[in-house]
């Protein structure tokens, strides 16, 4: 409930009413409504949630509602006219890019509300700029819809086993194959947190075996586990880590270029040379190793 009226306030929605409506408004008109059918754990519902709710419960009698959704009570609702202002706003901006508008047909459609204060149709804007994933976001967005390839791999996980539901130390090695064939090769990008099919994962399971459960302790085990602990630490200068925002989730992005060496790795007491082949990893037998670093490492 607190979601439908979060946008039924919405510039957006009253603005798309007006495009319908010839005299009065009614249910027929209503039931046309373009609305987003979100859900607990989809992007901007939570947020829209809390917001709505801190603008309605601010009396005793909706001590009830707030309870349920999560702030406690009509003591944690919202009366300032400044920050009641200020949540308005910010229901706007997440209204507007849950409905992909653009800046510009943002501001238009702020334009054909008159008698709203100039101030109020800025905060609404600036509230929606402030949402605008930045730009290495979109290029990861971009990177997700090329799909898989020789120079580009997707992992749900680094180190949890989704069927399993617990830490699988198989899924590191995975990882550190990935980019050991990235190394081999002519480099590439992996994508924690992204599943096969180009899905978010995210990297919520991940962090949950970290003691610092958050990008920093993230970044930091994965940067021990390649080059401490495995590669090298001289690939350092050839191994870039970022992190971007899709979907509300956090997503790593490892960036290896082609390494001035060949890079092994241990399994079964053994080294392994793997490089990439089409869009999956391969693992060359002795013959072919041998050739292979001969022809890629000649001076």
């Amino acid at each position: 409930m607190l979601f439908l009226c979060g946008v039924a306030n919405s510039f957006y929605l009253d603005w798309f009413l007006r495009q319908k409506v010839a005299s009065t408004l009614n249910m027929f008109y209503l039931y046309q409504l373009p609305v987003p059918r979100l859900q607990k754990g989809d992007r901007h519902f939570s947020e829209i949630v809390e917001r709505a709710a801190k603008l309605i419960c601010t009396t005793p009698e909706f001590d009830d509602l707030a309870q349920e959704v999560g702030i406690g009570s009509h003591h944690n609702g919202v009366t300032d006219e400044t920050q009641r202002a200020k949540l308005r706003a910010e229901l706007d901006g997440m209204i507007a890019h849950l409905y992909n508008l653009t800046e510009t047909e943002f501001t238009h459609i702020l334009s054909t509300f008159p008698i709203v204060p100039e101030p109020t149709k800025q905060a609404a804007l600036e509230a929606y700029c402030a949402l605008i994933p930045p730009p290495g976001d979109q290029a990861i967005a971009a990177l997700i819809a090329q799909g898989e390839s020789a120079t580009l791999e997707f992992k749900s996980t680094a180190r949890w086993d989704l069927k399993e539901n617990k830490k699988n130390p198989a899924l590191e090695q995975v990882i550190l194959k990935t980019i050991a064939a990235f190394f081999n090769t002519g480099g590439g990008t992996l994508l924690i947190g992204i599943a096969d099919n180009g899905d978010v994962i995210g990297l919520t399971h991940d962090y949950q075996t970290l003691q610092k459960q958050n990008r920093d302790g993230f970044e930091l085990w994965l940067t021990d586990f390649l080059l401490k602990n495995n590669l090298g630490q001289d690939l350092a200068p050839f191994l870039q880590i970022t992190f971007h925002d899709l979907d509300s989730q956090d997503i790593c992005r490892i960036i290896a270029k082609p390494a001035p060496r060949p890079i092994y790795v241990k399994d079964n007491q053994d080294d392994h040379l793997y490089i990439r082949s089409s869009n999956s990893t391969r693992k060359l037998t002795v013959k072919e190793a041998i050739d292979y670093v001969k022809n890629r490492w000649s001076e």
